[in-house]
């Protein structure tokens, strides 16, 4: 039998493990309880590179609801990046 993958795959990462990928190469950041691979997208980030790489190995619900909470367009290109949830 073949297994549909899930959009989001099921795997939970801590604070502490997020906190390990901090590069430009290796940028994970958690946002709103979930954790996404944000390396792909710091060269494509309208807004420059320095607004994502802030984020990398960081919590950065705080930076991404200030600049685009509420907006459908920012929330959908980051869902596309979620790799699992933040450990609660």
């Amino acid at each position: 039998t073949t297994t549909t993958k899930p959009a989001v795959p099921d795997k939970t990462y801590t604070l502490a493990e997020v906190a390990l990928h901090n590069t430009p190469t290796d940028c994970l950041a958690a946002i709103n309880g979930g954790v996404y691979d944000l390396a792909a997208w710091i060269s494509k980030h309208p807004g420059g590179e320095k607004a994502i790489l802030s984020l990398c190995g960081k919590d950065g619900s705080v930076a991404f609801n200030n600049q685009h909470g509420g907006q459908a367009k920012q929330e959908a290109t980051l869902a596309s990046f979620r790799i699992g949830d933040l450990a609660k």
